[in-house]
């Protein structure tokens, strides 16, 4: 059976992030085992009473007593308004939901592309990594535009003594575009040593064209992996705002392999997210 009633979250911290963003510190009551077995590229549905509610990612995973963090930007009525309540909110939580990213720490050499605020939903993933002493099949290229996240920031600062990180700021945000900077470092890395797997997030045009060059370079397209946005309002693929092709976003992503992207997308013509709204 389907709910759609939310469960009790509080807000037990907010720390200030850059970019008018910041890091929730969240605590669900009475957590489930379905929040102990969140998968990084999962996603939760955060709500506020009288205001409204969104998907958001997990920056970090819950933990056995309901413990997780999120990024949240001010970017419309509602992120603007769970921004400026003060500790102890109580928030309504739905999730998690949805598919994340193939669990292959450890076992296959991975690299990990993110543009932005597309590495929020791969944090974890990278974290858990390090938390296994699994680090070392890992390859992470992030590209953003310089802005500082404190969060990120400091997560990437800590990964560099675990795995080979490699950074590029692009301050104009059209170099970012296919075929710019970005891609012919992604070439080079590719070129000097081509892995099992591949994971990205970023937005959409970027990921496109990171996943032909991948192809192109002899990654198998169904080792490939993106997180693709769209406007998921219930979860649980009840309103089809969603609908992606034949799927729905929240329950056959956001989390989907190269290759049944691209048959998805045979089937329609995609909303995609403005560059800006990913870059930090």
């Amino acid at each position: 059976m389907i709910s759609l009633t939310p469960r009790r979250l509080k807000l037990a911290r907010r720390q200030e992030d850059g970019d008018s963003s910041q890091v929730l510190q969240l605590v669900i009551d009475h957590p489930l085992d379905c929040d102990l077995e969140t998968i990084p590229g999962q996603f939760f549905m955060l709500s506020l009473t009288g205001v409204g509610e969104g998907p958001f990612s997990y920056l970090e995973m819950p933990d056995s007593l309901g413990n997780f963090r999120a990024l949240v930007r001010s970017r419309g009525r509602l992120t603007s308004a769970l921004l400026s309540q003060p500790e102890g909110t109580v928030l309504g939580y739905r999730g998690p939901y949805g598919v994340g990213w193939p669990l292959l720490i450890g076992r296959h050499s991975v690299l990990i592309i993110t543009l932005g605020y597309g590495l929020v939903s791969l944090a974890s993933y990278i974290q858990e990594a390090c938390n296994w002493g699994l680090p070392g099949n890992l390859r992470l290229l992030h590209i953003s535009n310089g802005r500082a996240s404190l969060a990120l920031d400091a997560a990437r600062a800590r990964w560099q003594s675990e795995l080979d990180v490699v950074e590029l700021v692009v301050p104009d945000i059209s170099t970012a575009r296919p075929h710019g900077a970005a891609l012919q470092l992604l070439a080079d890395l590719l070129a000097a040593e081509r892995p099992d797997a591949v994971l990205c997030c970023g937005p959409e045009p970027f990921m496109q064209a990171a996943g032909r060059l991948c192809v192109a370079k002899g990654v198998a397209p169904e080792s490939i992996w993106l997180s693709i946005v769209r406007r998921m309002s219930c979860g649980v693929g009840l309103c089809g705002h969603c609908h992606f092709g034949t799927t729905y976003v929240c329950m056959h992503g956001p989390v989907l392999r190269y290759d049944h992207y691209w048959q998805q997308m045979r089937y329609c013509e995609p909303h995609v997210p403005r560059l800006g709204e990913w870059l930090c």
